[in-house]
């Protein structure tokens, strides 16, 4: 039990020092809202989801992660507005967020869009220490177990048919009453980009590439690709640099889309655990027979 509660101590540690952001790996194939505003309104039409990751299978207090996002042009197809709240568990801390995306969307060539968005919310963080053994009560980490820290954040993305490429800092600014040393959240940076190689009328292909930072923290990258068959059935396959190899299968039914992914880890903590598993389900509202988003970035 001591082990466990040194490793999780650990693993916390770690999280708080280096990457924050929560991690996923269907990066391709879900709501970028989470990690950038400006992805509110991408879609033609109004769009929900729902994405649920278990992390680590089989070690206990590992990150479960419940998300869900949506997101919808409102004002002549150029402002949208977008919605994420999610619900996170690691170890002895529940961690609850909401924050809503203002996003303008402006075409700046024949075929190219830009897209600039600002966040807003606000973190929760619950922690129970008395799961805790070998403790000072006395210490100052150990008398606020209840925390809530608002949050702004900013994001870029610009998109075509065929390319889409995002920067965005989605925690940029944390109002917290800490030193800069001591403060839980950290800005994190994320540069990703994909494009859509069409191999005959049947097969597309769809490389994509995820490169995340933090102070402090090595940088992390996720490359992946994906192969789709008539745009409704998709094999993936990723590596996130010094942590897992992961495979996905991905499919699209009318206006409804699935996805579901096991990452295969490679780092020490493979001894630890068997996997992780993580599952996405998403809707587009909007009449059939309306363009769809396979002329979208949504699904590269």
């Amino acid at each position: 039990m001591k082990k466990f509660i040194l490793l999780v101590m650990v693993l916390c540690t770690l999280m708080v020092q280096a990457q924050q952001e929560l991690q996923y790996t269907q990066n391709q194939f879900n709501s970028n809202l989470e990690i950038n505003p400006a992805y509110a309104g991408a879609n033609d039409n109004a769009s929900a989801s729902l994405r649920y990751r278990n992390q680590w299978s089989g070690f206990e207090g590992s990150p479960n992660t419940l998300s869900f996002n949506a997101e919808s042009k409102v004002i002549n197809k150029v402002l949208a507005l977008g919605v994420t709240v999610i619900s996170d568990k690691l170890g002895i801390t529940n961690s609850t967020s909401a924050d809503l995306s203002l996003a303008s969307h402006v075409r700046v060539t024949d075929r190219g869009t830009l897209s600039v968005g600002i966040k807003a919310g606000f973190c929760m963080l619950n922690s129970d220490f008395s799961k805790l053994e070998n403790i000072d009560p006395t210490d100052p980490l150990y008398v606020t177990d209840k925390l809530t820290i608002p949050y702004l954040g900013l994001g870029t993305l610009y998109y075509t048919n065929k390319f889409y490429i995002g920067f965005s800092i989605p925690r940029m600014l944390s109002f917290e009453n800490a030193a800069p040393l001591t403060r839980i959240i950290k800005p994190h940076f994320f540069l990703y980009g994909g494009y859509r190689v069409t191999v005959d009328e049947n097969i597309e292909l769809r490389p994509a590439l995820l490169v995340k930072y933090v102070t402090a923290a090595p940088v992390e990258a996720d490359i992946a690709m994906d192969i789709w068959y008539q745009r409704k059935f998709g094999l993936g396959v990723s590596y996130r640099t010094g942590d897992a190899f992961t495979f996905a299968v991905k499919g699209r039914f009318g206006m409804l889309a699935f996805g579901y992914s096991y990452d295969m880890t490679t780092s020490s903590l493979r001894h630890f655990n068997s996997g992780s598993h993580e599952i996405f389900l998403g809707y587009q509202f909007g009449k059939k027979g309306t363009p769809d988003r396979n002329q979208n970035n949504r699904y590269f």
